[in-house]
């Protein structure tokens, strides 16, 4: 009778336990790098038998919807210089799962053809018309490009902000046209994969060397979802595996059969290493 009784009640506590959430809600930047990411993330999330929506947003509401549980995680938030106003607001609303990626670089570009070769040389020039391309309002590279201009004393140039797909089309026009252009670049980043391309030297160290992309998850993902909590936590590129990631998808063709692609290169890569088939 007693062993009856306790069947029952494990029987009634499982029932009462709520179910594991199947359904996932990313949130991406439009940028290349946090298509990439994020599009890997979905992938590898619905192998595991999740079903998985993706939104892309301005940087800021990643941190503000994410805290107000309208969406479940994101592999897009810059940490810890970019998003610190962000972090100062919503970090003790999150989890970090930490970094998804290497530590990034991050600075000034120009064509390879042009005779400048630090940014300290802007000083006093107009070189690309005082005009220096970059992301939307709360990308980290634009954050943190804003703050070196300052330092470097650069007030002549003015910072163009735009969409990734506007930031893109501005640098391939460029490029194309011979134009010169100062371009707000980070690396790995799809933009720096072009050989035409160079960095300016950082000669006072002004940009920040330690950003670093990061998983954000709303509280309570623990609980609902810990499977997906888990998927996601395993989700950390080396710099080889996100340029080798950007290149496939910068290659233009479907970003699903972009990631798929890079996914099968890393399967076989590792069945050679372990001595696979």
């Amino acid at each position: 009778m007693k062993h009856r009784l306790l069947l029952m009640l494990a029987l009634l506590l499982t029932a009462c336990s709520p179910a594991e959430q199947q359904h996932i809600r990313l949130l991406s930047g439009d940028w290349d790098t946090a298509r990439a990411t994020t599009e890997l993330a979905r992938l590898e999330l619905e192998q595991a038998g999740f079903a998985v929506t993706v939104e892309q947003v301005p940087p800021g509401q990643i941190w503000s919807r994410l805290a107000s549980g309208e969406a479940d995680a994101s592999l897009s938030a810059w940490l810890p210089d970019s998003s610190r106003r962000h972090a100062e607001r919503f970090f003790d609303k999150l989890h970090d799962l930490g970094p998804n990626g290497p530590v990034l670089k991050l600075g000034l570009a120009v064509p390879s053809s042009a005779r400048l070769k630090r940014i300290s040389e802007l000083a006093g020039s107009d070189y690309g018309d005082h005009r220096v391309v970059g992301m939307m309002p709360g990308h980290g590279s634009l954050v943190l490009t804003e703050q070196a201009l300052a330092r470097y004393k650069l007030d002549d140039y003015r910072l163009l902000s735009g969409s990734g797909e506007a930031y893109r089309h501005l640098v391939n026009t460029a490029i194309e046209q011979q134009m010169p252009v100062v371009i707000a670049a980070w690396s790995p980043g799809s933009v720096m994969l072009n050989d035409k391309l160079k960095w300016l030297e950082d000669d006072n160290g002004f940009f920040a060397s330690s950003e670093r992309a990061h998983t954000l998850v709303r509280r309570g993902l623990e609980d609902s979802a810990p499977r997906a909590m888990e998927v996601l936590s395993q989700i950390r590129l080396t710099e080889q595996e996100l340029t080798g990631l950007l290149q496939r998808v910068s290659a233009g063709q479907d970003l699903t059969l972009a990631v798929n692609q890079w996914r099968a290169d890393m399967k076989a890569t590792l069945n050679t290493a372990s001595g696979g088939g």
